[in-house]
C-alpha cells in the first residue's frame, strides 16, 4: 500500500495545484462527469496490451477524453468521472483484487492531477486553438504518460519481476504524441462544432481498432519469431533430455506461461509413468518416475489429449467441472494440453499452464501455436531418442573395440594409446615418471587343460578383479590375451612405487582360487619398464617390460625391472642373427682353448673349446654377446655341433701327435633336451677317431633343472656313449644335491665368483671347501675356474681340489699356442742334448703326458709350465692381431678381470689379462 499511498497523495497535491492555478476558459459547452466517465469506460474497452511477465502495461485512447476534459469541464469533474470510469470496469469486467484495485485508481488520480497541474500552469486559459494550449496538452499528457510507466514498473519490480524498461518507454513516448495530436483535432472540432464530435468518435474508434490490430500482429510476430528460435534450439539438441529441456523452457517463453510439464506414458497401461517439470523455482531435470493423479486420466482433456490425439485449451469457463477437475489436479488456473506423438502413437502429453499476467488467457490462437510447438516437440524428440540410441549403440561398439570381452579390461588397443598419452602430457611439463608392466601368470596352462576352458575363463576374471583391487583409479590395467596381462601406473615419483605396486599384485595371485570346487594356486611373473629412462613411445616399453618378464620368469624373483645389460633383444642383434648365419657358412666362427693343468703335479690334463666370432668389421666377438642370440634364433644347435667337431678334430691332431690331451665343450640347454643330441655325439665321435672318454660335456645347474626328467635321460644316453659329464658354475644355480646324486656325472666345476674372492673372503673359501668335499664324497673330480693367482693354486691344492684353469695358466688361446707349448714341453722333456729325438708315435697303451721337466717340484713345474703357456699365447695372439688388426680376445664369461695379483713366475713376465 506504500507506493498506492504515495499516488494518492501526489494525486491530492497536483489536483489542488490545478485548481488553484487554473485560468478562465470560457468554452462553448460543458460536460457533467458522467459524460467523462462514459468516455473514460470506451476507452478501457478498447485498450491493447503489452505483457510484462505477470502484469500487463495497457496503452489506450484515454488522452482523448483527458485533454477534452482540460477545456470543457473543471479539474473535479474529471478525475471524478475518469475515477468512476475505471472504478467499475476493473472491478466489475476485469475482477481485480483489491489491492491492483486501489494501485490502478491511485495511479489514474495521480496521472490525472499532475496533467491538470501542467495543463493549467502552461495553458492560461487559452483556448484549443491557441499554440500554447496545444504546447501545454503535449507537455501535460507526456508527464502524466511518463508517471504511469514509471508507476507501473516500480509495482513490477517491487514484486520481483523485471521489465523492458526502454522499450516501453519509447512505446509510451510514441503513443502519447499521437493520441495528443488526435486528442487537440477533438478539443478544436468540440470547440467549433460540438455535433461534430459525432463523427470524430468513429474516428477516434478506428484508430483504436487499429491499434489493437497493430498490437494483435506484432504478437503474432514476436511468437512466430520464438516459434523459429525453439525450432532451431530444438534441432541442436541432440539427446532427449536436451530435448525435453528446450521444449520446455521454450514453451513457457512461447506461450508466456507460468510453467510447463511433459507426462510420458507407460507403453502397456497408458498410465502416466515419468514427469519431468519447467517453472521458475524448479529447471528441467531428468525424468523420474511418478505416480498420475488420481482420476486424470478419466477427464475430458486426458480423453481429447491422449484418445483422440487433440490439442486443447482448458480454462476455468469451459466444459464446466470436468475442466475445474483437470485443472485443479494439475494446479493451474488455466492450461493448454497436447499429445506429443512417436512412430505413430501417443507416448506422452506436454502441457503448458497459468498464463502470465491479468489481461488475458489462453484463446484458440495459442492453440494453434502450441499444436505446432508439440508437433516439433515429437519429432525432436523422436529424433532424440533415436541419436541416444546410435550414441548408445556406438558407445558400446567403441567400447567391444577398446575393451577385453571376457574380463572388462581395456585391450591392447586402448592400452597403447594410454601408454601414448604420456608423450603429450611430458610435453604439457608433467615429468613425473610412469611404468608399463607386462604380468603372465604361471602354470595357467595346467589349469586350462585340467579344468577346462570355463574355469579357465572364471580364473581370468578373478586374476583381474584382483589386480585392478590392489591398484589406484588413475592406473589402466589391460588383457593383452591368453594369461598376458599389461599394466600402466602414471604419475610417478619413484621406482619405488612401481616395484611396491607389482609387490602387491604378486600377493594377491598368490592367494588361492576357488574353482570347480577345487583350491588353485597360480603365480605371476612380472617385467617392469619406467617412462622416460626405458623408453618413450609404447612398442619400446612393452618390449623392454616382456625382456625383463621372461628374466623373472628364469630368476627366483617374480618381479624384474629392465635392465639393458641384460637386453638380448636389441636392433643390433638382430642384425647379429642374419649375420651370424653367414658367419657360420663362411667360417668366421673360431674355436679357442684354456688349458685345464692338475693342481697336483701341474701336468696339462686338457682344454676347454670357447667359441669365438671373428667379425669382419667389429673384430673378435666373445660368445656372450653372439651365444644369446644363437638361442633365440634356433642357431644355437648348428653353432653347438661346429664347435663340436672342431674340438674333436683338433682333439685328435693332438692325440695322433703323441700328446695326452682331451676337450671340453658347453653345452647350452636347447641342445641338451635336443633328442638327437646322444646320437650325433656318437656319430662324431665315430667320425673323428676321438674315443669318447677324451670329450667332456659341461652342462649348467640351471640347464638341468629346466627340465630335470628329460635332461637326467639324455646325460644318461650320453654318459653310455663314453662321453665325461662336468656340471659347470655349480653352487651358483638352484640345483637340488637329490637330483645331483642321480645325475650321471663325473666332475663339477666350482664357480669363478667363489674361486676369485676365496684368498680375501672366508665365507667363498667355505664354500669353495665345501664343494670340493662334497665331490669327493660323491666321487666326482672338483676343477676350479677362475684361479689366476699362485695363492689360490696353493689353496685349491690344499683343499684338495684336482684341477686348476684360470688365467695363471692361460687365458683362452688359439690351438695353435697350445700345439706349440706342448711340442716345447715334450722336447724340454728329453735330455739336454742339442738335437730333440723326433717325438715318439702314440700307443695303445696310452699317450706320453706332457708334464714338466724331470725334478722340478710341483711348484716349479707350474710356474715353468705356465710361463711356456703364457710365451705361446703371446706369441699366437701377435699372429691373430697380424691377421686382424684390432682383434681383440674377449673373455668368455664377460667379467671384467684385473691384472694377476699373485707372485712373478720364473722366466715369465706379468700378464695383465683382458
Amino acid at each position: 500500500m506504500g507506493l498506492s499511498g504515495t499516488l494518492a497523495a501526489l494525486a491530492g497535491a497536483a489536483l489542488w495545484l490545478a485548481i488553484r492555478s487554473a485560468g478562465t476558459i470560457h468554452s462553448p459547452i460543458s460536460i457533467p462527469w458522467w459524460g467523462f466517465a462514459l468516455g473514460f469506460l470506451a476507452t478501457e474497452v478498447l485498450v491493447f496490451h503489452v505483457e510484462i511477465r505477470q502484469e500487463a502495461h495497457s496503452f489506450s485512447l484515454s488522452e482523448l477524453p483527458l485533454v477534452i476534459g482540460f477545456f470543457f469541464a473543471s479539474p473535479w469533474t474529471l478525475m471524478a468521472g475518469r475515477l468512476l470510469a475505471h472504478l467499475i470496469y476493473r472491478s466489475v469486467v476485469r475482477r481485480q483484487t483489491p489491492l491492483k484495485l486501489v494501485f490502478n485508481l491511485s495511479s489514474f488520480a495521480a496521472e490525472t492531477g499532475v496533467a491538470l497541474f501542467v495543463f493549467h500552469a502552461l495553458s492560461n486559459g487559452d483556448p484549443p486553438t491557441a499554440p500554447r494550449s496545444c504546447l501545454a496538452i503535449l507537455a501535460a499528457v507526456l508527464v502524466a504518460d511518463t508517471l504511469s510507466t514509471f508507476s507501473v514498473t516500480a509495482a513490477i519490480r517491487l514484486y520481483g519481476g523485471d521489465t523492458r524498461i526502454v522499450t516501453i518507454m519509447l512505446t509510451a513516448a510514441v503513443t502519447a504524441g499521437a493520441n495528443s495530436s488526435l486528442a487537440v483535432l477533438a478539443a478544436i472540432v468540440l470547440w467549433d462544432s460540438p455535433w461534430a464530435i459525432v463523427l470524430f468518435g468513429m474516428v477516434a474508434t478506428a484508430v483504436a481498432l487499429a491499434y489493437r490490430g497493430y498490437a494483435g500482429l506484432r504478437q503474432r510476430y514476436s511468437s512466430l519469431q520464438l516459434l523459429y528460435d525453439f525450432t532451431k534450439m530444438v534441432v541442436a539438441s541432440v539427446t532427449a533430455e536436451q530435448v525435453m529441456d528446450e521444449v520446455l523452457t521454450e514453451a513457457r517463453k512461447l506461450l508466456r506461461a507460468e510453467r510447463a510439464e511433459v507426462f510420458l506414458l507407460d507403453e502397456e497401461t497408458g498410465t502416466c509413468r515419468h514427469r519431468i517439470r519447467s517453472d521458475d523455482a524448479v529447471s528441467p531435470g531428468p525424468l523420474q518416475p511418478t505416480d498420475s493423479p488420481v482420476g486424470l486420466e478419466s477427464t475430458w482433456v486426458w480423453e481429447e489429449a491422449v484418445d483422440h490425439r487433440r490439442p486443447v485449451v482448458v480454462s476455468q469457463s469451459g466444459r464446466g467441472h470436468s475442466s475445474g477437475q483437470f485443472l485443479d489436479l494439475v494446479e493451474a488456473k488455466d492450461a493448454i494440453v497436447a499429445p506429443l506423438l512417436a512412430e505413430g502413437r501417443v507416448v506422452g502429453v506436454i502441457l503448458v499452464a497459468n498464463r502470465m499476467g491479468t489481461v488475458s488467457s489462453f484463446d484458440q490462437d495459442d492453440l494453434q501455436l502450441f499444436a505446432t510447438l508439440a508437433n516439433h516437440a515429437s519429432v525432436a524428440f523422436e529424433n532424440g531418442r533415436l541419436v541416444d540410441q546410435l550414441r548408445r549403440e556406438a558407445d558400446e561398439r567403441r567400447h567391444e573395440a577398446l575393451h577385453d570381452s571376457l574380463t572388462g579390461l581395456a585391450n591392447r588397443t586402448l592400452f597403447l594409446q594410454r601408454v601414448g598419452e604420456l608423450g603429450s602430457t611430458r610435453a604439457r611439463g608433467d615429468q613425473r615418471m610412469a611404468a608399463v608392466m607386462l604380468m603372465d601368470l604361471d602354470r595357467f596352462k595346467e589349469v586350462n587343460d585340467t579344468l577346462g576352458h570355463h574355469n579357465g575363463d572364471l580364473l581370468l576374471r578373478e586374476v583381474a578383479n584382483r589386480i585392478v583391487a590392489t591398484l589406484r583409479h588413475e592406473d589402466t590395467v589391460a588383457r593383452l590375451g591368453g594369461d598376458e596381462f599389461a599394466i600402466l601406473l602414471p604419475h610417478l615419483t619413484s621406482v619405488d612405487q612401481a616395484l611396491s605396486s607389482a609387490q602387491r599384485i604378486v600377493e594377491a595371485l598368490q592367494q588361492s582360487f576357488s574353482l570347480d570346487q577345487l583350491s588353485v594356486d597360480v603365480g605371476a611373473s612380472i617385467g617392469i619398464a619406467i617412462s622416460p629412462a626405458d623408453g618413450d613411445d609404447a612398442a619400446t616399453l612393452l618390449q623392454r617390460a616382456d625382456v625383463a618378464m621372461y628374466e623373472a620368469k628364469g630368476a627366483s624373483h617374480p618381479v624384474m625391472l629392465y635392465s639393458p645389460e641384460r637386453d638380448n633383444y636389441s636392433p643390433k642383434r638382430l642384425t647379429m642373427a642374419a649375420e651370424l648365419r653367414q658367419a657360420l657358412a663362411d667360417g668366421e666362427i673360431v674355436v679357442y682353448h684354456q688349458p685345464k693343468a692338475r693342481l697336483s703335479d701341474g701336468v696339462l690334463i686338457g682344454t676347454e673349446a670357447l667359441v669365438r666370432w671373428r667379425h669382419p668389421q667389429n673384430g673378435l666377438i666373445g660368445p656372450d654377446e653372439f651365444i644369446p642370440v644363437a638361442e633365440q634364433t634356433g642357431l644355437i644347435e648348428p653353432l653347438t655341433f661346429y664347435v663340436l667337431q672342431s674340438a674333436l678334430e683338433q682333439c685328435r691332431q693332438w692325440n695322433n701327435a703323441g700328446h695326452d690331451v682331451g676337450v671340453a665343450v658347453n653345452l647350452s640347454v636347447r641342445s641338451l633336451l635336443d633328442p638327437d643330441l646322444s646320437s650325433r655325439v656318437e656319430a662324431l665321435l665315430a667320425q673323428t677317431g676321438v674315443a669318447g672318454s677324451r670329450l667332456t660335456l659341461e652342462i649348467t645347474e640351471s640347464g638341468v633343472m629346466a627340465d630335470p626328467t628329460r635332461a637326467i635321460a639324455m646325460l644318461e644316453r650320453l654318459a653310455a656313449t663314453g662321453v665325461k659329464l662336468s656340471v659347470d658354475d655349480f653352487g651358483t644355480g638352484y640345483s637340488s644335491l637329490s637330483y645331483l646324486r642321480r645325475l650321471p656325472v663325473h666332475e663339477v666345476k666350482v664357480d669363478r665368483s667363489f674361486v676369485f674372492r676365496m684368498a680375501t673372503d672366508p665365507s667363498d673359501a667355505t664354500i669353495v671347501q665345501s664343494i670340493i668335499e662334497l665331490g669327493r664324497n660323491l666321487g666326482l673330480r672338483t676343477v676350479a675356474e677362475g684361479v689366476e693367482d699362485q695363492i689360490s693354486w696353493e689353496l685349491l691344492r690344499g683343499m684338495g681340489c684336482d684341477v686348476a684353469q684360470g688365467y695363471l695358466l692361460s687365458k683362452p688361446v688359439p690351438a695353435q699356442a697350445i700345439t706349440r707349448w706342448l711340442d716345447d714341453v715334450r722336447r724340454a722333456s728329453f735330455t739336454s742334448s742339442e738335437a730333440a729325438p723326433d717325438l715318439p708315435a702314440p700307443t695303445d697303451a696310452g699317450l706320453v703326458p706332457a708334464t714338466v721337466p724331470t725334478g722340478l717340484t710341483a711348484a716349479a713345474g707350474l710356474s715353468s709350465a705356465a710361463a711356456g703357456l703364457r710365451a705361446a699365447a703371446v706369441m699366437a695372439e701377435a699372429e691373430a692381431e697380424a691377421e686382424e688388426p684390432g682383434c681383440d680376445i674377449v673373455p668368455i664369461t664377460g667379467r671384467r678381470l684385473v691384472p694377476a695379483n699373485g707372485p712373478s713366475l720364473p722366466g715369465a713376465n706379468r700378464v695383465l689379462l683382458r
